[in-house]
């Protein structure tokens, strides 16, 4: 509201930015263009800068109205091209779009006679005093003539340049915008125009034209796009704006001497260079990127990108791994882990050996001189993850207890294509019990053969590796298992995308059909909620973008949730922090569909969850480089009356939120999840039912 306030100082640039924002939607629209982008304002926000810039050039009329018209569509044109060019390289088209579109205007104008050049902008006071009367002109002219720094000046000055607003009101009122949305935006900007000015200051170059020509926003501009917007806030993004801003100082030096014979300003050309300069150098870069961090999911808040990249690198590791769960169903031991003591060394270090044990640790029945005594042999073996098989090695027979086969060393082994370079690899396995065949298509979980002893395998066990190339044998590449639990005797831990080690014992989750159907949240379902006595109903639908989330129509809030068959999540909420659908998105923020009781989730929620505004808004500053706030989130099963066919389950949550390491807060839930399919939540000041 404040950027339409500051558009709309001058009436007849707001009027024609308008003008150009729908031109441009309602032609994109018509032609059948991606909607997304439409209701995002891709399509209309350079259409808006040619708009603002023709009305202040321009004076008002019917033949600027037809320019304005004509640059909008103009502009929209080489949106629509700038986006599938740049598209290819996944990069931003930026403002390009609106320089182009506004010097072909002033270029083109030069022989428009019809249009006349506004006198605006000349006589400001008198403009000020028709927009808000003599209180206003006073406040003006209060600003004009206080005292104060250059520097904050030009600052305010460049700030209002962004939206063709010459003045240091705009600029104050442009800050003010930029402060309350963002804090970290705000620090950027300021870190921005501070680098580049005492960039200036050190090569001697005329300061007062930097303030003149009001093209300090091309650094303010650049500092937010790459620590904030671009890349994830932190130390590193920060630093790399003190090497860039001075290569933008000499870009925007070096244009406006080249363009100064056209008389044409530069405009934001600067930043739109090294902006896109600098992440197509980073998207060259090979492997795992550590420090400057590029955006995934773009949340158009340096904030929001921030915190939920940090959820994300914790949570959400299917962003970076495929999803592989362990090769077999129920409990098994690994006897040999990574970098064993026999086999798992060097290239092929990261591997496990998994048996199966009894409760006094033994492998096998009987004496253990058969093959038959040992628990795991024959045993189904399942696919780790859906792929294709690319390799089965067969007819190999089995060892007798002892023995090894170092000649056929993997012994009969079956290798599985889940993405490009990444393979899964089983070995020691029984002839004859493979259940496919080499090119067959296959789901997670379906049945591949029987555990045996052939290879190089003393005793019946079967051996797991990830690998980034389709043959028996590869090298072992450092990748983690999706889900699993471990149990040390009574006592189970979740554990997320790890890896197990020697002589844990460990299973996928045994989900629990009671969870497993409560917690499904199907697009389409609609939920009946009671909150201390107030009802609503919630809806679960899927966004453009195919994202699963609870709507609340009553207070319009937003829960969005990902179920991967054996964990629940939700990823994140925007709405109101006072009503159910909150206390249900914290309550059940993460829930695995199998009961293990006893067994404790440990997890975190995003520091922007509180409801703490003040608190909030301070960490936000330091959120780059420390968080003042962590919210602790854990969940503990209690209680099932029938593990076979229960008909109730309760679970407990524990919310603890601390600044500075002091608790300043804590909620508790109790939750009870019922065959019916009502999920019960309560607290000492909430009682939640949710219905499905």
């Amino acid at each position: 509201m404040l950027l339409l306030l500051v558009s709309f100082i001058d009436v007849y640039a707001g009027l024609a930015g308008l003008i150009s924002v729908f031109t441009s939607n309602i032609l994109a629209k018509i032609l059948g263009f991606n909607r997304i982008n439409i209701l995002k304002g891709a399509y209309g926000f350079n259409s808006l800068l040619v708009g603002l810039g023709i009305g202040l050039t321009y004076t008002p009329g019917l033949e600027t109205l037809i320019v304005v018209i004509i640059a909008s569509i103009t502009t929209l044109l080489i949106t629509i091209a700038l986006e599938g060019i740049l598209g290819k390289y996944y990069l931003p088209f930026l403002s390009i779009p609106f320089i182009l579109g506004i010097w072909i205007i002033l270029l083109a104008g030069r022989d428009l006679s019809a249009l006349g050049l506004s006198q605006r902008g000349i006589y400001t006071t008198n403009e000020i005093y028709q927009l808000g009367g003599r209180k206003l002109t006073d406040f003006y002219i209060w600003i004009q003539n206080f005292d104060k720094p250059f520097f904050i000046k030009t600052y305010f000055l460049s700030l209002g340049a962004i939206f063709f607003q010459y003045n240091i009101i705009a600029g104050i009122l442009i800050a003010a915008g930029l402060l309350y949305h963002s804090r970290i935006s705000f620090i950027l900007s300021l870190l921005g125009f501070a680098t580049a000015f005492v960039f200036y200051k050190i090569l001697g170059v005329n300061i007062t034209q930097y303030g003149y020509t009001y093209i300090g926003f091309n650094y303010i501009l650049t500092a937010i796009a790459i620590g904030g917007i671009f890349l994830v806030p932190n130390k590193y993004s920060f630093l790399s704006i003190l090497f860039l801003l001075p290569i933008v100082v000499l870009i925007t030096l070096s244009t406006s001497r080249l363009l100064a014979p056209y008389q044409l300003p530069v405009y934001s050309l600067p930043f739109n260079i090294i902006v896109l300069l600098f992440l197509y150098f980073l998207k060259l870069r090979t492997g795992k990127h550590k420090y400057l961090i590029e955006i995934v999911t773009q949340l158009n808040s340096p904030e929001k990108n921030l915190y939920f990249y940090n959820q994300a690198k914790s949570r959400f590791k299917w962003l970076e791994f495929f999803p592989v769960s362990l090769p077999f169903m129920g409990e098994w031991t690994v006897s040999q882990g990574e970098e064993g003591e026999y086999t798992h060394q060097g290239d092929w270090r990261y591997a496990w050996d998994f048996v199966i044990l009894n409760n006094k640790g033994e492998q096998y029945s009987g004496s253990g001189n058969k093959l038959t005594d040992y628990y795991c042999y024959e045993k189904n073996v399942i696919s780790p993850a859906a792929g294709v098989v690319v390799e089965i090695n067969d007819g190999i027979d089995d060892n007798k207890i002892g023995n090894v086969n170092l000649i056929q060393n993997w012994g009969n082994s079956i290798v599985i294509k889940h993405t490009e370079y990444l393979y899964s690899q089983i070995s020691h396995l029984k002839k004859g019990t493979f259940k496919v065949k080499k090119g067959d298509r296959i789901k997670k979980g379906d049945i591949l053969a029987k555990c045996g002893n052939s290879g190089r395998s003393p005793f019946p066990h079967l051996h797991f590796q990830l690998q980034a190339t389709p043959y028996v044998g590869s090298k072992t590449i450092d990748y983690p298992v999706d889900h699993y639990v471990k149990r040390l005797n009574n006592d189970f831990e979740l554990h997320q995308y790890s890896k197990p080690k020697e002589n844990e014992t460990v299973s996928n989750i045994k989900t629990t059909e009671l969870l497993k159907r409560v917690l499904n949240f199907i697009p389409g379902k609609k939920l009946k909620c009671t909150m201390n006595d107030i009802e609503e109903t919630w809806t679960v639908n899927t966004d453009l973008l195919n994202n699963t989330y609870i709507y609340s129509e009553k207070t319009n809030s937003y829960a969005y949730l990902y179920n991967d068959g054996f964990i629940h999540y939700f990823k994140s909420f925007s709405g109101n922090k006072n009503s159910a659908l909150f206390f249900f998105f914290i309550a059940l923020y993460q829930v695995p569909a199998g009961f293990y009781k006893d067994m404790t989730v440990i997890d975190k929620l995003p520091p922007d969850i509180t409801s703490n505004k003040p608190v909030k808004i301070i960490n936000d500053f330091f959120a780059p480089f420390y968080s003042l706030i962590n919210v602790d989130y854990i969940i503990k099963f209690k209680d099932i009356n029938n593990e076979l066919m229960p008909d109730y389950i309760t679970m407990e949550t524990q919310i603890t939120e601390r600044f500075l390491n002091k608790n300043i807060n804590n909620l508790r839930f109790e939750i009870t999840v019922e065959e019916s399919g009502k999920i019960t939540v309560k607290s000492n000041s909430v009682k939640l039912e949710v219905k499905l």
